[in-house]
């Protein structure tokens, strides 16, 4: 096997860049099933729910953010808890937005770095392997005196040149991964924050016309009370005519029976 042969060829460093790769594929392939479980790339749920908050049918929203998983519906879900609990206060509520999203963007982050260390150090640990392999290779020659045949520098030198293919391959993968899923997690992060400030902002709104919806009922009710007042005032003189006249005739001198 042409395969396994070159791989012989490469040496120690070519059976770690080999672990190397290992590792970086099933980092790979961990971060596209947990995406995938953490459903980050669904967002259809957002403006529908955002609607139905905006037309107060809160139990229902809070009923399917519940149903959907993942970070977006989770930090929706919180922060519409935080608001809705009117003992907490700005500062208790921001902090535990913050936390909770913080906590989710972690879970995403998780193996980043081991991918990042991979795509790193694979071409480093390729060029040592290469450095290795042309100083084995020019010992040999030393070592060969007048006899230095030019197939045997020729060859030492593709055998060495092996790691850094080697490392190269592994690297490009790695940091392409790396760069793609550091993409979608900054997308998920922006879109969390963005559906938690409209949120807020939609609490805010809807607190606001609450206290006017309540002013506005004080003004009618003092209104009402008013004009209570003043037809109670006009009809109490109708009343207390007739009282009025019975005391002046009360009051008026009998002079028949002077």
């Amino acid at each position: 096997m042409p395969d396994l042969h070159l791989l012989q060829k490469g040496g120690i460093m070519m059976g770690a860049l080999i672990v190397l790769s290992i590792y970086a594929l099933a980092v790979i392939l961990f971060k596209l099933w947990q995406f995938a479980n953490a459903n980050v790339f669904d967002r259809s749920f957002i403006d529908e729910v955002l609607s139905e908050i905006k037309q107060g049918d809160r139990v229902h929203a809070t009923q399917r953010l519940s149903s959907i998983p993942g970070p977006i519906a989770r930090i929706m879900r919180v922060t519409f808890e935080c608001v809705a609990n009117r003992d907490m206060s700005s500062k208790s509520r921001e902090a535990e937005i913050l936390r909770v999203g913080s906590a989710d963007i972690h879970y995403l982050e998780s193996h980043l770095r081991g991918l990042e260390m991979t795509a790193q150090i694979a071409p480093l640990m390729g060029l040592l392997g290469t450095v290795i392999g042309l100083i084995d290779s020019f010992s040999r020659l030393g070592q060969a005196g007048t006899r230095v045949d030019p197939s045997m520098l020729a060859g030492g030198i593709w055998e060495a040149l092996l790691t850094t293919a080697g490392g190269l391959s592994v690297a490009i993968p790695a940091l392409a991964a790396h760069y793609i899923f550091d993409g979608i997690i900054e997308k998920v992060r922006a879109t969390m924050k963005d559906v938690s400030v409209q949120i807020l902002a939609l609490e805010d709104e809807f607190r606001r016309n609450e206290r006017l919806r309540a002013i506005e009922e004080a003004k009618r009710l003092e209104m009402q009370r008013k004009a209570e007042a003043a037809q109670a005032a006009l009809v109490e003189p109708r009343r207390s005519a007739p009282q009025q006249q019975e005391t002046l005739q009360m009051l008026k001198p009998n002079y028949s029976k002077m």
